[in-house]
């Protein structure tokens, strides 16, 4: 038995990381928003990438659940990103003290963050903080909650509504 030895898996491993990443950074696969410059060159639209946030489920007045909530923030042309790093802070304070104010609860999960209220809210402190005009569009990118619970029995109670809550 002379023969040659068998590859390891370490070669199959770095042969299939080589083939996905060749495959992944292919033009055409390309998952990002450009736009024509007056030069014909392509650009991406600038975007500003909120990190995760720990936003409360409240249900009858109290804390049932946290989801961890991150967001990309579309800017408009011509917007520095650079602009943004100073005034990040202020903007992710605004949004968790009004998520304790007045809840971005849905009233039928408690899994995920009622998604048009908060990315309104986020648009319209945007527009107070850096500018009107300065945000294109907010985008929810990832939604992960603390704990699996299951929302009251009740599909149609209300966020702030009053219920038992049988297990």
């Amino acid at each position: 038995m002379t023969g040659r030895p068998a590859p390891s898996r370490r070669l199959f491993l770095a042969a299939a990381c080589a083939v996905y990443g060749a495959w992944a950074a292919s033009p055409a696969l390309a998952n990002a928003k450009k736009e024509k410059k007056e030069g014909g060159e392509q650009a991406l639209d600038p975007s500003y990438k909120l990190g995760s946030m720990t936003i409360p489920i409240i249900y009858n007045g109290r804390i049932v659940n946290y989801v961890f909530v991150a967001m990309t923030l579309t800017l408009t042309s011509g917007t520095e990103v650079q602009a943004f790093k100073d005034k990040e802070p202020a903007l992710r304070d605004a949004i968790i003290r009004a998520a304790y104010r007045t809840p971005f609860t849905r009233g039928d999960t408690w899994k995920e963050v009622d998604g048009p209220r908060l990315t309104g809210f986020v648009m319209g402190q945007c527009a107070s903080l850096f500018g009107k005009g300065k945000v294109a569009s907010v985008e929810i990118v990832k939604q992960i909650p603390r704990q699996q619970l299951m929302p009251p029995r009740s599909n149609t109670v209300k966020a702030g509504a009053s219920s038992s809550l049988n297990p």
